[in-house]
């Protein structure tokens, strides 16, 4: 057989582009991912659908804390194949021409989707995470749709030119085979020869226009074969703006930069008429660019027959066509950047392979670029499966919601508000970029420069991915990322960055405190009179109104609390004293009441109304106005002299420093013996000093009210709390656990000392207590910050969580949306709107603050909120876990309880919560599967490492935290001389439970060092996290028993465990509706606090403390 032009075309084709082909034959290229979601969508293309079902379908999956399923993606030649990562079984295969969309997250840049369409003529949207930034799976799947496209228009001129040489026998194409070619997408190698006829590429982000419906082409003559002429990308013409660059033989092109094989574009001309196109250049939309000035040519003929995905039009001898809209036009229509080859308004369509027309007709988009269409009829709108896709963030949609104000918002299927995961995707920083980036690529020596572009936005991830994808198509190592006159404006990371959540919450959705204090003043004059005390429908009658007013008393203090501890003023300390006083009328008529209806309800068969009123009827209430205004403002000026004490050099009393962030910091870090001295007796004696002469006359007021209320003192007050028996009872558990917990406490003291002795030697005594000072934290209670300096095994260093967040440039909100996804995880609520919006993440520059981690329910429309002045490392990583679990309690028992059931069981239980979750956050098995950890690095020695630290921050904890209400209560009862032993007893008590005496020596006249500690002058009651951690080893072991763990459960992961996270939001969403008894059997199935669970989880460790220590010739004990 003779070979033709044709022929000739076919092979050198397939020859050309064979190296790109063979990576998708077989089982093509391979991605790991995850399956956002699938949905049905009612057209086949359009970019503003498919983002909504895109962020719709990853709030569902947050909302129902579903964990999405790892996948694995194959491309091939044939189809997009997805399977189950684990089982290996497929779960789609999605033929190419089939699928008529692409889009990419634009806020999330390893998110993409795109749109196949069925055989029953459905519209499926698939959204997919990759496990690296999706435009390299975009990418692969644009150069896979060129080839197929290529492949099918070079089988079917093969089988013209066959059909007209030798119709009896046509000769099909030969397959190609070659290994599998894993990722990542390499750039192919450098094109030597290329077809002298071939279809028009199209640009790295948007295929040329699909066929669309239109009317039929007017009735032509046959004309000759048209001519082809070729033009390139030269002379450095890396914007295809040099029209006149034409060559009539195709060259291997130096503007290749991305790999896509041949850049050149062949043009087809009618004889004679023979015009150049302009080039297409592969960087055409990276960077938005402008419209060309170039007038494209209107091509005629079929268009793709692979339902619209490729859009390239194959040449024939059809004549320009008539203009179906009978008008005429002044100048050729105008080229839109996104669509680079327009096709004719009447372009035929092919009788077979004709596209599914969607089920509703899509609105068409405005030209930005052309805002005045030519035509008096807009052209129908053309798209293609990549039209107008930015791989590094997508085009901004101009949609606008409103985010509500109930619940329905952070339930995204009920609701038509911003989803959760668009409103946290809005809060990444920006960089401001004016003039553009210049980006210095250095390729064989070419050089080109981006530059004098229109301002453009880019946050740090969408650059990054940026370098990525030129490193993966260039092989080109970036050492340095270049600006010239750009003038950016690096965003202040500690302002502004939830500047969108803000405007989704309406400012004025709060509480009305004068109309909320006016409805108070009048509904309590609507009391209803109770002739019964025993009348039990008199009883609800009573707790309805009582509900009605007690209700906005907690959403006004909560507010106006919120609005002192973020903004320390003269003004917001008077409002909250001006409410407690308008609200004691209200607490001094409800009291005495709910105690007479306790005493009736006792015999009552409704168990709710016994414990509710056996609730209200706790707690105390002043008679005296003077006593509430004088504590109210003793409380304030105590946190006000916390929360503003500076520690000033010893040499310049101009350079002071507050405690957050930086002496809470240099505590942390810092090694030197006497620099953490000065820092240590600094903040003592600028803040304890100081509040010492505040706090005594606060608590007198505050034992004088309890003995009012018929308590013994103020610690009999608090015991009440926790519904453990009475005081006597209650402080004998909590003897009893901290006894148990003594010989793990004592050998891990042992252990420490010694290390410490040996760094600094000829400091202390080897044999005694150990200094506050050295332990990494101002006040001793937890020592984790030190296990550098006493890690068993060096050689097997923990993963540093510090350093991870560093490295992967976590933000300050994504250590949030990271705690957040543990807990949706499980099954959990994902954080409301408001709680995006009002809660104070950083500290703030321009106001004093309580910087003391906290928070709040503030009891109106989901209104939950956080207090933290957070840092990014492992502690507030950790801090964040620990006030998001209060957040989720709050949730919990609002949703399934009335508002006297909604507390914890006891306020154990709410420190507990996060705790537990934090644990799982950070065990080795989580880190591993989080690819913070390689699994092998995990053995004896890295466990033991691991159980070291815990320990340090856990089982350290707890004499300190017992210790500081044990004082409290001597101190409240009187047993402490105030005068010769306020500060003396403190230490005896430190030195007696736990082996810590103070950095310098001491004065009982004028210090007062426990008041240096945030929980003294904010009078927080402390056994409740001495309960939280025995507590929460009790969770953590009975969720690792759900899990199916019963050994090593250090090494236990529950994340994404709905089954494990159902069982504990039922426990969470009891409230305080039942006893913490049964509540806490429940989920354990133990109805008692106990230490076993920790010793449990520690026994490890305990055992290799013990010969270690014996080994080393450690002394154990301090006395």
């Amino acid at each position: 057989m003779v070979d033709t032009p044709a022929t000739t075309t076919t092979t050198s084709t397939t020859s050309s582009n064979g190296s790109n082909a063979k990576k998708y034959e077989g089982d093509g290229l391979v991605f790991r991912a995850k399956l956002i979601g699938m949905e049905d969508l009612s057209i086949d293309r359009d970019e503003k659908i498919c983002l909504d079902s895109m962020f719709k379908l990853k709030a569902v999956v947050r909302a129902r804390g579903e964990h999405k399923q790892r996948v694995q993606l194959n491309l091939t030649m044939s189809a997009v194949k997805v399977y189950d990562e684990a089982t290996k079984a497929q779960i789609a295969s999605h033929e190419i021409e089939r699928i008529s969309f692409v889009v990419i997250d634009p806020r999330d840049t390893r998110a993409f989707g795109y749109i196949y369409n069925t055989t029953d003529d459905r519209h499926q949207f698939w959204a997919i995470k990759t496990e690296r930034a999706a435009a390299v799976t975009v990418l692969a799947l644009k150069e896979l749709f060129e080839l197929a496209f290529e492949q099918f228009t070079n089988t079917e001129k093969a089988k013209q030119v066959n059909q007209t040489t030798v119709p009896s026998s046509p000769t099909p194409s030969a397959p190609v085979t070659s290994p599998v070619q894993t990722p990542p997408v390499q750039a192919p190698p450098p094109q030597q020869q290329t077809s002298p006829v071939s279809t028009q590429q199209p640009d790295m982000f948007a295929f040329p226009a699909a066929a669309v419906a239109a009317p039929p082409p007017p009735t032509s003559t046959v004309t000759p074969a048209p001519e082809t002429t070729t033009a390139s990308l030269i002379d450095g013409d890396i914007w295809g703006d040099n029209p006149s660059s034409v060559t009539q033989a195709k060259q291997p092109s130096s503007d290749d930069i991305f790999g896509f094989g041949d850049t050149s574009t062949t043009v087809t001309h009618p004889p004679q008429q023979q015009q150049a196109a302009p080039a297409m250049d592969p960087l055409a939309d990276l960077f938005s660019s402008v419209p060309s000035t170039t007038q494209p040519q209107i091509p005629t003929g079929a268009s793709n027959p692979l339902f619209g995905v490729f859009s390239t039009n194959t040449p024939t001898s059809t004549p320009p066509p008539v203009n179906p809209y009978n008008n005429f036009y002044s100048q050729p229509p105008q080229q839109n950047i996104f669509n680079p080859t327009p096709m004719t308004f009447n372009q035929a369509q092919p009788m077979a392979f004709t596209p599914m027309p969607p089920q509703q007709q899509q609105q068409p988009q405005a030209n930005l670029l052309n805002p005045n269409p030519i035509s008096p009829v807009a052209p129908p709108t053309v798209t293609s499966p990549f039209a107008g896709l930015d791989i590094f963030g997508g085009l901004p949609s101009s949609s606008t919601t409103t985010a509500k104000t109930t619940r329905d918002a952070f339930f995204p299927t009920q609701s038509t508000a911003k989803t959760i995961q668009q409103m946290q995707m809005e809060k990444q920083p920006k960089r401001k970029m004016k003039n553009f980036i210049i980006l210095l690529l250095f390729i064989s020596s070419f050089q080109f420069s981006i530059s004098n572009q229109k301002q453009n936005y880019y946050d740090q991830r969408q650059l990054k991915a940026i370098i990525e994808i030129l490193k993966i198509k260039l092989a080109y190592e970036f050492d340095e990322l270049t600006s010239t006159n750009s003038d950016i404006e690096h965003h202040n990371d500690n302002h502004k960055q939830l500047e969108n959540y803000e405007t989704e919450v309406d400012p004025n959705d709060h509480v009305d405190i004068e109309l909320w204090n006016k409805l108070n003043e009048k509904d309590m004059k609507k009391m209803p009179v109770i002739d019964d005390y025993s009348d039990e429908i008199v009883a609800i009658k009573w707790l309805k109104w009582y509900i009605r007013i007690a209700v906005r008393h907690h959403q006004v203090g909560a507010f106006l609390n919120w609005n002192y501890v973020t903004n320390i003023t003269k003004e917001n300390q008077a409002a909250m004293t001006t409410q407690n006083l308008i609200r004691s009328p209200f607490s001094r008529l409800v009291l005495p009441i709910a105690k007479k209806f306790n005493e009736h309800m006792k015999y009552s068969k409704d168990d709710d109304l016994k414990r509710i009123f056996d609730r209200l009827a706790s707690g105390t209430v002043s008679n005296n106005n003077d006593d509430v205004k004088k504590s109210s403002e003793l409380h304030a000026q105590m946190e006000d002299i916390y929360s503003t004490t500076k520690v000033c050099e010893l040499n310049d009393n101009k350079k002071c420093y507050t405690f957050s962030p930086y002496i809470e910091r240099l505590m942390q870090i810092e090694k030197d013996y006497d620099r953490l001295l000065w820092a240590w007796k600094g903040w003592h004696d600028g803040c304890g000093n100081k509040i010492r002469s505040v706090y005594l006359p606060y608590i007198d007021l505050l034992n004088k009210n309890s003995k009012e209320n018929g308590y013994h003192d103020l610690a009999e007050r608090w015991i009440e709390d926790y519904e453990m028996g009475n005081v006597t009872e209650f402080e004998g558990t909590i003897d009893q656990i901290l006894k148990d917990i003594m010989p793990l406490y004592e050998q891990l003291h042992a252990y420490v000392r010694g290390r410490l002795c040996s760094k600094y030697q000829n400091r202390f005594d080897c044999n005694g207590p150990i200094p506050a000072h050295i332990l990494g934290n101002m006040w001793a209670q937890t020592w984790h910050d030190r296990l550098d300096d006493v890690i068993p095994y060096p050689d097997t260093p923990l993963v540093n969580i510090t350093d991870v967040l560093i490295k992967k440039q976590f933000s300050i909100d994504q250590m949030y949306t990271t705690a957040e996804s543990f807990f949706t995880s499980i099954g959990l609520y994902p954080m409301t709107p408001k709680f995006w919006a009002r809660s104070m993440f950083r500290k703030p520059t321009d106001r004093d603050v309580v910087c003391h981690a906290s928070a709040s329910d503030m009891g109106y429309h989901d209104d939950y909120r956080v207090k933290i002045c957070t840092e990014i490392n492992d502690d507030y990583f950790y801090t964040i876990h620990h006030e998001m679990g209060h957040v989720e309690y709050y949730m919990a028992y609002s949703e399934n309880q009335p508002y006297v059931y909604r507390g914890g069981a006891n306020s154990g239980f709410h420190e507990a919560i996060g705790d537990t979750i934090g644990m799982f956050a950070i065990s080795p098995a989580h880190l591993i599967k989080l690819g913070f950890l390689q699994e092998e690095a995990v053995n004896s020695h890295y466990e033991i490492n691991f159980l070291l630290r815990l320990a340090l921050q856990k089982v350290a904890f707890l004499p300190f935290s017992y210790v500081m209400d044990k004082y409290r209560f001597l101190l409240f009862r009187n047993e402490i001389h105030r005068e010769h032993e306020l500060n003396s007893k403190w230490w005896a008590l430190r030195i007696q439970h736990g082996g810590i005496m103070p950095a310098a020596p001491r004065n009982d006249e004028i210090n007062f060092d426990a008041g240096a500690k945030y929980h003294i002058p904010s009078n927080v009651p402390y056994l409740r996290y001495f309960i939280a951690h025995i507590l929460q080893f009790q969770f953590y072991r009975a969720m690792c028993r759900l899990q199916g763990v019963t050994k090593r459960l250090h090494m236990c992961d529950i994340y994404g465990n709905k089954d494990v996270g159902e069982k504990f939001k039922e426990m969470l969403s009891m409230g305080c509706s039942k006893s913490w008894s049964e509540i806490l059997e429940s989920l354990t199935g133990e109805n008692k606090l106990e230490s076993k669970a920790m010793l449990d989880y520690f026994q490890p460790l305990y055992n290799w403390l013990k010969m270690e220590n014996l080994a080393r010739g450690y002394p154990v004990g301090w006395i």
